[in-house]
């Protein structure tokens, strides 16, 4: 749980210097959150396709983890001007939360990250 605590910390200061127009430090951000929440898999998670990664992590929380920082990623990547690359990776967080719910139907964030990325 606190691993989770502290990637979500990490997500929320990569909001803030991407509203404060550092990219660079945020797109560092993002990358140092991944590192956190998949450890030394970081790399080869974020390069499966997003079923595959889905199942490797098969922990409901840590898949919401994982939606929310791809979806942080998505914005970022909007705002330099790759809109195509933002929703492919809003795509693949669609898919992180659906395997969470398929997982624990009744998972309360979840079900909140999914109708987060249902107005996308």
């Amino acid at each position: 749980m606190r691993e989770l605590r502290k990637v979500a910390a990490m997500i929320a200061r990569a909001m803030g210097f991407r509203a404060n127009g550092d990219l660079p430090a945020a797109r560092t951000e993002i990358n140092n959150a991944y590192a956190s929440l998949l450890g030394p898999q970081s790399d080869l998670l974020r390069m499966l396709d997003a079923a595959s990664a889905a199942r490797l992590v098969g922990d409901p929380k840590r898949l919401i983890s994982f939606a929310r920082l791809t979806t942080a990623e998505a914005a970022l990547a909007a705002d330099e001007n790759r809109q195509q690359v933002g929703k492919d990776l809003t795509a693949r967080a669609r898919v992180f939360v659906e395997e969470a719910l398929r997982i624990d139907p009744t998972n309360d964030d979840a079900m909140a990250a999914l109708e987060g990325l249902r107005m996308k």
